[in-house]
């Protein structure tokens, strides 16, 4: 009789496993939204309209668990070959679909945020003059439904901000730098010059020029001020008069050009010191630098002659 018994547990467990960890072969990953107040009958039924058939098991477990009661609101994901199992397991755990949002290092506001979106975070943050270039860290920033993005912008303008902070107060002078934003624009071009490995060298060199009183002449920041930038940089460009120019303007430019990473900020915090005047790019992530005007000169005869 006992192992009748053991027999027909079996049976039915090995049945019952079969049916959830069976694909559910759905022809797209879909989202399904569990709003306020709806009940576990009401999913079943939205279920069944995908062809997704909720046993009687699942029903037991998730009235024995108190599971029906206690539904967590918000998006969850259905993968497409996903089961039985996993579905009801995300339900009954309240494991919401995450969304994401990118800002990515080196971008321009205008590149993930509207005109409107941008004019309403700064409405919601309070700020009267409505800059926001460089001002959000990059970085990818995970959502549930519903959340405003206004908290999403928040945090990425917290982070910016305390993280340039904090390069401002490791700096030797501010007689050059004098204020958390200039940091940032700084941080922004770095952002847009070097990579990871030279950046703090070339803040170093960036620096000597600004106390020598030398023009930076800097590529990219002519690029931020050309409208509709057509990817060919030409000898006019380099004379047009924007406030971004500093082929022809003394200083920094005067906003960021660019959502400069933590690494650039703490190179703009940080220079290193060094007797370099000038660089010019080699190739990616790779510079030649000069003390001497004339070696510069070769420099950019060698590599950039073309």
């Amino acid at each position: 009789m006992r192992l009748l018994i053991l027999f027909f547990i079996f049976l039915f467990s090995s049945f019952f496993s079969f049916i959830l960890a069976k694909n559910l072969n759905l022809q797209e990953d879909y989202i399904y939204l569990l709003k306020e107040g709806e009940s576990y009958s009401s999913i079943k039924k939205s279920l069944k309209n995908l062809d997704i058939t909720i046993p009687f098991v699942i029903d037991l477990y998730f009235y024995l668990t108190g599971s029906d009661k206690s539904l967590r609101k918000g998006e969850y994901k259905l993968e497409r070959n996903s089961n039985l199992f996993v579905i009801s397991n995300n339900f009954s755990e309240g494991n919401v679909f995450y969304r994401s949002f990118y800002i990515p290092e080196g971008s321009e506001v205008s590149q993930f945020l509207s005109l409107e979106e941008q004019n309403k975070f700064c409405k919601f943050k309070g700020l009267d003059d409505c800059k926001l270039e460089g001002m959000l860290h990059p970085n990818t920033y995970f959502y549930e439904a519903g959340e405003n993005l206004n908290n999403i912008l928040n945090e990425a303008f917290n982070i910016q901000l305390f993280l340039a902070e904090e390069q401002f107060k490791k700096l030797n002078t501010n007689k050059f730098v004098k204020n958390v934003y200039e940091l940032i624009i700084l941080a922004s071009i770095l952002e847009k010059e070097s990579c990871f490995e030279e950046r703090s060298l070339i803040s170093g060199v960036i620096y000597n020029r600004l106390e020598k009183r030398m023009k930076l002449q800097i590529d990219s920041t002519v690029i931020y001020g050309i409208k509709n930038f057509d990817g060919n940089l030409t000898k006019s460009n380099l004379k047009n008069k924007t406030p971004f120019n500093t082929y022809t303007n003394f200083g920094l430019p005067p906003t960021p050009i660019s959502m400069p990473s933590k690494s650039s900020l703490i190179a703009a915090g940080n220079p290193l010191k060094s007797d370099y005047f000038y660089f010019v790019s080699k190739g990616k992530c790779a510079h030649e630098f000069s003390i001497d005007y004339s070696d510069h000169l070769k420099a950019i005869q060698k590599y950039q002659s073309n």
